[in-house]
């Protein structure tokens, strides 16, 4: 190997420890700045902000100190669980590295402390179901988890169960420090209800269904008799008729007082001034008469045409024309 090829090899060799020193450095810096901001919150009493910066320092650049810290903050937020897994990671972390006894053995120590205190929680689920997924405050509890009584921090939990083709189900547990509760799932899950199956029609598949009957005007079969474009026309039926009846009271005095003017007068020239009275008056009755007459022949016409249109059966107006005429026809069921 020549000289020119040492040096390349040797230059190449630097950069790389170079970058990967870079990078280490860069992340260590972070948790080194988010440990020294947790243990300052810390000492100002602010023991849930500080906690947070100790384990986002954690998730950086895991170390024994961290974890130690992490540990003890949590203790003291009552999380009891939490605190204990920090001090046993810490406490195999020591282990591995050899030659840190010290604080491998004060780790140990704060975790046995911690198990009397430990509260336990045990998801049941004693029957296998297909895509079954639980979850604790919405994290996962996955099926290795399930029937085994977990370390978990004191407070309240919500349990929720879901299956394709069940029915969603919650519970919420309250579990205090050193306590151990169950929660079965199986079988308090409820299969949705089936869709109800549709009859079969009464009608066969080879047999053509009953054509709608055409739209009527009136009122639809099977709704009796009268209705209310009928009762209509019996109330223009009785004003008609005695529209007519009037007109024939006047018409019949028109008649009476015509003879009596007719006996005063026989000729064509009368100068009886009582007969000429009698005349006019049969004139002004006979007038009397043709007005009721016309308004009580129209009323009574008015409803006779409403009846039949008002049939239950249904009726329609049809306009009719001729070489001489215009009229309405009425059609249908009477």
């Amino acid at each position: 190997m020549t000289r020119v090829d040492r040096a390349c090899i040797a230059v190449f060799a630097i950069a790389g420890v170079t970058g990967l020193s870079t990078t280490a450095h860069a992340q260590s810096a972070e948790a080194e700045a988010l440990f020294r901001e947790g243990r300052a919150l810390l000492k100002h009493g602010q023991l849930a902000a500080g906690c947070d910066k100790l384990a986002a320092s954690e998730r950086l650049e895991s170390s024994v100190g961290t974890l130690l810290n992490l540990g003890d903050c949590r203790e003291k937020l009552g999380q009891f669980a939490s605190a204990w897994a920090a001090f046993r990671k810490a406490e195999a972390m020591a282990k591995r590295s050899r030659g840190d006894d010290r604080r491998q053995a004060e780790a140990g120590r704060r975790a046995a402390a911690l198990e009397p205190r430990l509260a336990n929680l045990e998801v049941d689920v004693p029957q296998h179901i297909d895509g079954l997924i639980v979850h604790r405050d919405g994290e996962l509890v996955g099926d290795a988890q399930w029937n085994t009584a977990l370390p978990i921090d004191p407070g309240s939990y919500t349990i929720i169960a879901e299956a394709p083709g069940y029915q969603a189900w919650r519970t919420t547990v309250v579990i205090g420090t050193g306590a151990r509760r169950e929660v079965v799932v199986i079988p308090s899950l409820e299969r949705v209800p089936a869709a109800p199956v549709p009859e079969p029609s009464a009608t066969r598949p080879d047999e053509p269904a009953p054509p709608d009957d055409p739209p009527t005007v009136g009122t639809p079969r099977g709704a009796g008799t009268w209705s209310t474009t009928r009762a209509l026309s019996v109330g223009l039926a009785f004003a008609g008729a005695g529209a007519l009846g009037t007109g024939v009271y006047f018409g019949v005095h028109a008649g009476t007082l015509e003879d009596r003017s007719d006996r005063r007068c026989p000729g064509s020239v009368c100068g009886d001034s009582a007969g000429l009275l009698l005349n006019d008056q049969a004139q002004t009755s006979a007038r009397r008469a043709n007005i009721f007459y016309i308004a009580g022949g129209g009323t009574v016409a008015a409803a006779v045409v409403l009846w039949f249109v008002g049939a239950p059966g249904g009726t329609k107006l049809v306009p009719t024309a001729g070489e001489h005429q215009l009229g309405v026809a009425v059609k249908g069921r009477f």
